[in-house]
């Protein structure tokens, strides 16, 4: 038998990548004002139905069903108990059922939190949202 160097072995490729997106945000999550906290978690609850807030994090954000969708307020003490593992749940929810909202997140960071950005992990969900918005732009030509 024959044996393979490391460089030669082929592994397995996933055919669909999952997005560093949701994982940037959970972490810019821990690194952020309770401000910014408030505006990521509201935001990401805005795009989730009742029964995804039900299920999402063992339930952790179940009792934001019973506030306005227009506009959820999140208080200071629920944004302080969140944990990172919370919100990358909330936040690959979102990802799934509105990237867009995405967007809108990075608006609301830039007058919430504008330094915030300026971190590496900012840095690095700004590049990933470029990105997509390019790879977006890409399969959306006319005549493609």
């Amino acid at each position: 038998m024959k044996k393979r160097k490391a460089d030669e072995i082929e592994l397995p490729v996933e055919s669909r990548e999952e997005s560093p997106v949701p994982s940037l945000i959970a972490r810019l999550f821990t690194e952020s004002s309770i401000g910014a906290r408030r505006k990521i978690v509201a935001l990401l609850v805005g795009v989730a139905g009742p029964l995804a807030l039900a299920a999402l994090a063992d339930g952790r954000f179940a009792r934001f069903m019973l506030r306005s969708t227009d506009a959820v307020r999140i208080s200071l003490d629920e944004a302080r108990r969140l944990t990172e593992g919370q919100v990358l749940a909330l936040a690959r929810y979102a990802w799934e059922a509105r990237p867009e909202v995405f967007q809108r997140l990075v608006e609301a960071l830039k007058s919430e939190d504008p330094m915030l950005l300026r971190t590496l992990t900012g840095a690095l969900f700004l590049l990933a949202m470029s990105m997509q918005a390019r790879a977006k732009r890409r399969t959306h030509r006319p005549g493609n």
